[in-house]
């Protein structure tokens, strides 16, 4: 430690070697480039898988939950009910109807 209470960091001792080469001292503008265009790359790929997905997964659901005739059943049974009670007087009617046409 130094007087003023500080680490001497930047002190080194022989036992320590030669000095290195400062390490990144020049940045590579086609390696900056790159790693810029592949993490561009990267975030688009990502995006788009995600969209994919989640259209595969929402026309899945809309097709189980929303687009279903759940919603209609009732309603489907009171017509098969109100066709099914017509279904003995239509056939006297149209058997009126074809006498009326055979006179004629």
């Amino acid at each position: 430690m130094s007087a003023d209470g500080h680490d001497n960091w930047h002190q080194h001792t022989a036992a320590e070697g030669q000095p290195q080469q400062e390490h990144a001292a020049q940045a590579s503008p086609k390696a900056l480039g790159l790693t810029f265009i592949f993490m561009v790359l990267g975030v688009l790929f990502v995006i788009i898988v995600l969209k994919v997905y989640f259209d595969s997964y929402m026309s899945s659901w809309k097709a189980k939950v929303e687009e279903n005739t759940a919603a209609a059943q009732v309603t489907w049974e009171w017509k098969q009910d109100l066709l099914g009670n017509m279904a003995p007087s239509i056939a006297p009617a149209s058997e009126a109807v074809i006498a009326e046409y055979a006179q004629n």
